[in-house]
């Protein structure tokens, strides 16, 4: 952890002397990933030392949610006992089509994010982030309104479970080629309580928008992103700076919205995550 440190001691220096300079007013709101228990000590001293939140994401696990993930969930709430900062969840997705005509399908997809919503609870969590699975492959002219309808009757009444506990939902785009998919959803359904999660990585491999296009027709919706870069042909999960994303531009444009969203580091080690915290404007 000593060269960490060091590291992020002249990430700070850097953006303390761009801030000097009048190149940066605003904070960041800045969570970084855990993906298991095991990487939870390293990231949670990350995150105490420099202000930042972390989203949880061992959860969305379905082998972990089939078996023991009670005692799971007791050492992370041992382990996150007093920690301040915000804690969000990415919750299940493998499998999973929350727009299924199929309804015994729908259910198991409603039962699972049942399930996180109580992990939710259970952790003060405030943020969980699903996928909305849309299927781009299949073409036929009735999928997406029928697609749509569903979703809306899906993420409706779990938006209002949501609510009751002070759970936000955010649906996330993986294959979705245009950002209306979602968004279309969102503004039928009118909810404070269900919001947009822009991952940048998929957006940047999946569809022909601009990702400035997203961001735009997302709107007041885009309240949370998955940050991430890649080689425009896999999704690599890169440190901001390796690959064909154009980062300080992309974060230029997201700080400019009226409520810029949270900034999720969706980042396999600490690592990549100490390559990325110079592109932001910390405490």
């Amino acid at each position: 952890m000593g060269s960490l440190v060091t590291s992020l001691a002249q990430s700070m220096d850097m953006l303390y002397n761009k801030r000097k300079a009048g190149q940066g007013n605003c904070m960041d709101r800045v969570s970084i990933s855990c993906e298991r228990l095991s990487d939870l000590e390293g990231h949670q001293a990350l995150a105490e030392s420099c202000k930042l939140g972390l989203e949880l994401q061992e959860f969305s696990n379905p082998t972990l949610l089939d078996n023991d993930w009670h005692s799971q969930l007791r050492e992370y709430q041992s382990s996150l006992n007093g920690f301040v900062q915000p804690i969000t969840m990415h919750g299940a997705f493998i499998d999973l089509i929350s727009g299924s005509p199929d309804r015994r399908v729908a259910a198991l997809a409603r039962d699972r994010y049942r399930q996180n919503l109580d992990i939710a609870h259970a952790l003060s969590a405030t943020v969980i982030d699903f996928h909305a699975n849309y299927l781009p492959l299949v073409d036929h002219p009735s999928y997406l309104p029928d697609w749509e309808n569903r979703q809306v009757d899906f993420w409706g009444p779990l938006a209002e479970e949501a609510a009751r506990i002070g759970v936000t939902l955010v649906l996330e785009n993986m294959w979705e080629p245009d950002p209306r998919i979602i968004g279309r959803v969102l503004k039928r359904i009118k909810s404070p309580n269900l919001k947009a999660c822009l991952d940048v990585g998929h957006a940047s491999l999946y569809s022909r928008l601009p990702i400035g296009e997203w961001i735009k027709d997302l709107g007041d919706d885009l309240i949370y992103t998955h940050l991430h870069n890649n080689h425009g042909t896999t999704d690599e999960h890169l440190a901001f700076g390796d690959g064909v994303i154009d980062f300080p531009e992309l974060l230029a444009t997201l700080r400019a919205l009226p409520k810029p969203p949270m900034f999720i580091l969706e980042l396999p080690n600490l690592e990549s995550i100490q390559a990325s915290l110079p592109y932001l404007e910390l405490e």
